[in-house]
């Protein structure tokens, strides 16, 4: 069966090309149907949403659980922790074709959720992205996501900290609005940009004689990038490429 993430509107706004007011939530369904995995379907989704998990035709009359690692307020992510989602019913009876279960989506990321009935505890199932909400500037303005461009830097070849500035802001001045930074941490023997030696360590070749640049170092300089240059920055490791020999 097709897949379906419909959008829900009060009825008045359907239709028409004006903006909806600020003040409306945004609904996103997605109809779960029999053995339908979705584990490479990329479904993303903003922050602030509501998405709602509704039953196509051949689940209606079954008993369907749906399970979701989607963390409750307060709680922290596990990726393994899943709970169960409660229905709720509009019409206040238990009408298959009108019961939903809902996620508000208030932290960005990805999760997962499947859903089974009976016996079989997954029988389908998928990830939704809830994206992150960037901001820049001293007035914290919202960087759209569709926006970014970025460059990315060999942190090996940059030299130390303090130079830094100097050789990201050709970046800036090109019109980049994101740097992306290999590992920061102490490189393996074979000097690879993603071969780590320690992946918790700030490498010291970034520090000058006499001094021993930290991640609070790294820290205040982001933050310099983002409040001044309107930039923002990101870095990725790739763990299992940690050890000495590497």
């Amino acid at each position: 069966m097709p897949v379906s993430l419909e959008t829900r509107v009060p009825s008045k706004f359907r239709r028409t090309s004006m903006m909806l007011p600020q003040h409306l939530k945004q609904i996103r369904v997605l109809m779960l149907n029999e053995k339908e995995n979705l584990e490479r379907t990329l479904f993303r989704l903003e922050q602030g949403f509501e998405l709602q998990f509704r039953l196509g035709p051949s689940l209606q009359g079954r008993r369907v659980i749906v399970h979701t690692n989607y963390p409750l307020d307060g709680q922290k992510f596990i990726r393994n922790n899943f709970r169960v989602l409660a229905w709720n019913y509009p019409t206040g009876r238990e009408d298959d074709s009108d019961k939903y279960c809902s996620l508000e989506l208030k932290i960005a990321g990805s999760y997962q959720y499947y859903f089974g009935y009976a016996d079989v505890e997954r029988l389908g199932g998928g990830y939704v992205v809830v994206d992150p909400i960037l901001r820049v500037g001293a007035d914290n303005h919202v960087l759209l996501l569709d926006c970014v461009t970025i460059q990315t830097y060999l942190s090996k070849c940059l030299g130390r900290l303090d130079d830094w500035p100097d050789r990201l802001r050709v970046a800036k001045e090109s019109g980049y609005n994101m740097i992306h930074f290999t590992p920061l941490q102490t490189l393996g023997e074979s000097r690879s940009c993603y071969s780590l030696a320690d992946q918790l360590t700030f490498s010291l070749e970034f520090s000058p004689d006499g001094k021993s640049y930290t991640w609070e170092d790294v820290g205040r300089l982001v933050e310099k990038l983002r409040t001044e240059w309107n930039m923002v920055s990101i870095t990725d490791v790739v763990y299992n490429h940690t050890g000495e020999w590497i």
